[in-house]
């Protein structure tokens, strides 16, 4: 496993304006779980009888006891835990009901916290935010600066989760610090 940092050369931000804190959330242990054609229920028995874990239906995530599913497509969860784990040797049980990828060093998180995440958010991802439509509990996957994102509302702070792929990480640090400094003006780009 890569033991630096995913962010490693970007600034390190810990606060942009209003109290909105940004940050890497890692190391994080990350295993992409398919069902096997036919078994999506048996899966779900599996993980709920032995991590108390309900498998989340489209658009939406779970967590028990520090462990995260995420739905990721069609019978594709993510099942994730903070920390280097042995989250792969644990999850080897589902075996029977579904193929196990450990993703955990292809996956970078940035977490948005704070007042002004959703405004942020809504200069960079072409997403309904509004918290009547993107509520905690929810996650989708969209683009971001015509990087492909997974973004997961966490609370109504609010905070959020975005996920890249690692090599995009730095990328997408910087759009963030772009998203937060408004839109450019017209004026300002006249000669």
């Amino acid at each position: 496993m890569v033991e630096h940092s995913a962010f490693a050369g970007a600034q390190a931000v810990t606060a942009t304006q209003g109290g909105t804190t940004v940050r890497a959330i890692e190391p994080l242990s990350v295993v992409s779980v398919t069902a096997w054609r036919g078994q999506e229920a048996a899966l779900a028995d599996a993980v709920r009888a032995t991590f108390g874990l309900d498998l989340p239906q489209a658009g939406r995530w779970t967590a028990h006891a520090g462990l995260t599913a995420i739905w990721a497509g069609p019978g594709h969860w993510w099942l994730q835990r903070g920390g280097r784990s042995a989250l792969m040797q644990e999850l080897a049980a589902l075996g029977d009901h579904a193929g196990l990828i450990d993703i955990s060093d292809a996956r970078a998180v940035l977490r948005l916290r704070g007042p002004l995440a959703r405004d942020i958010l809504l200069g960079l991802l072409p997403l309904d935010l509004h918290p009547s439509v993107f509520t905690p509990g929810q996650v989708a996957s969209t683009i971001a600066a015509h990087m492909t994102v997974q973004v997961r509302q966490l609370d109504d702070k609010p905070t959020f989760d975005l996920s890249c792929l690692r090599s995009y990480a730095g990328s997408l640090w910087r759009a963030l610090e772009l998203a937060s400094a408004g839109p450019p003006r017209l004026s300002a780009l006249s000669a």
